[in-house]
């Protein structure tokens, strides 16, 4: 017995479908490419081009404030503090601007105060 080719591209269709859901509950049931967060309690929180493939991402996490370097094939922790100190350290930025020079200790932990240090280094 010969099926009609609307019938033969209907039963195609319906394979195809099914085929589909199929695989996305199988995925799905297995968790596969979700990660163990699903990016609860991650947050950028700031992002900074260096050039095509380079880049700075300030991430929020766990309570903490992490300054990431990305490049194509490797990421860096740069620098950790507590998200309170972080707060803090973002309101303050134009006074350590201004002491760069004047008070190493207080700057020296933070990301900006070695940066500039070792932007001064180089000099």
């Amino acid at each position: 017995m010969e099926m009609s080719p609307l019938v033969s591209a209907v039963v195609s269709f319906v394979f195809v479908i099914g085929l589909l859901l199929g695989t996305l509950w199988f995925v799905r049931s297995r968790g596969i490419g979700m990660g163990p967060m699903n990016g609860q309690g991650l947050r950028v929180v700031n992002s900074l081009r260096l050039g095509g493939k380079h880049r700075l991402d300030v991430v929020e996490y766990g309570g903490r404030r992490l300054l990431l370097g990305v490049a194509p094939n490797q990421i860096t922790l740069l620098d950790n503090q507590s998200q309170d100190s972080a707060v803090a350290s973002d309101g303050s930025t134009e006074a350590s601007d201004n002491q760069a020079g004047t008070s190493g200790s207080s700057n020296a932990l933070s990301f900006a105060g070695q940066l500039r240090q070792f932007m001064q280094r180089d000099e």
